[in-house]
């Protein structure tokens, strides 16, 4: 069965699973020019005893830290990794306006959590995959690949478009530390300075890895959490920053807000051993805390 995401007339309708071994594909017509919804996790709390449970958030919508539930229907992958551990999160459920993740680690330090989310798979000429990024928070990638000229001489682009997400939790005091850890996804940020110790006034060097490796001068945008007074229809988040990486792929990032971040980004590869014209598009996103000025 074939569906049809139709943007011409501002809908959107998309089935809510999709094997990853048989992808549905969907024909773009025209890219919305609506808000994108981000996809993020986001502990109740980034420090917690030893011996304690955590609780992980997952959300989408386009008021980071407020927005609705990611279905559990949606998850492909969801771990936890340690410095020297790697293991599934299996409890989760929906409640309330959040998908809901519970893990009790064995053992004191810092965690890496990550989810993956059912990826969709689109047919469009190389300007609906333009559009499709610029919609969906990739507007820096959607810039490179047309000054790149990347999907020259290609009429139809069949392109998979899939969503990550990451967080760090703290358990116990100490412990061995794991920012700088990776899940293996197609898109990852990897910090290089501790964001357990980050403050209003610090700097976030963060490197932008795409297939394991940096990616140099990718786009990302950083934004901290919106204020609960903010009016609903306020946009952008006024807190909102467009940076670019050096040719290393590492981004520097100025903190000066208390409270929890979201880095997020959107880069285009060409399918491991695909044709000329399949592609995937991956969007990640980051989730940290900035304590306040010391």
């Amino acid at each position: 069965m074939t569906q049809r995401s139709d943007f011409t007339r501002g809908t959107h309708r998309c089935s809510r699973s999709f094997p990853l071994a048989a992808a549905v594909v969907a024909t773009i017509t025209l890219a919305s020019t609506a808000a994108a919804h981000d996809y993020w996790l986001i502990p109740d709390m980034f420090a917690v005893g030893s011996n304690a449970t955590m609780h992980i958030n997952g959300r989408q919508g386009t008021r980071f830290a407020e927005g609705r539930a990611i279905e559990t229907t949606r998850v492909v992958v969801a771990r936890i990794i340690g410095a020297s551990s790697d293991a599934k999160i299996t409890d989760m459920t929906v409640e309330g306006t959040a998908l809901r993740m519970h893990h009790k680690p064995i053992a004191s330090g810092q965690y890496l959590v990550v989810a993956g989310f059912t990826p969709r798979t689109f047919r469009a000429p190389p300007d609906g995959v333009i559009r499709f990024l610029r919609a969906e928070s990739g507007a820096s990638e959607a810039a490179r690949l047309e000054r790149e000229q990347t999907l020259a001489g290609i009429d139809t682009v069949v392109f998979t478009a899939a969503s990550y997400a990451a967080t760090l939790v703290q358990v116990g005091a100490a412990g061995p530390r794991a920012f700088s850890k990776t899940a293996g996804f197609p898109l990852e940020f990897v910090p290089l300075n501790d964001p357990a110790h980050f403050h209003v006034g610090d700097t976030l060097h963060v490197k932008v890895l795409g297939g394991g490796k940096p990616v140099p001068h990718i786009g990302i945008d950083a934004m901290p959490a919106r204020d609960s007074a903010e009016s609903p229809g306020a946009a952008p988040n006024p807190r909102l920053m467009t940076l670019s990486a050096d040719a290393n792929g590492v981004v520097h990032v100025p903190l000066a807000k208390a409270g929890p971040w979201m880095l997020r980004s959107a880069y285009a590869s060409r399918k491991i051993g695909g044709a000329a014209s399949e592609w995937d598009v991956s969007r990640t996103s980051y989730v940290f805390n900035v304590g306040a000025k010391q």
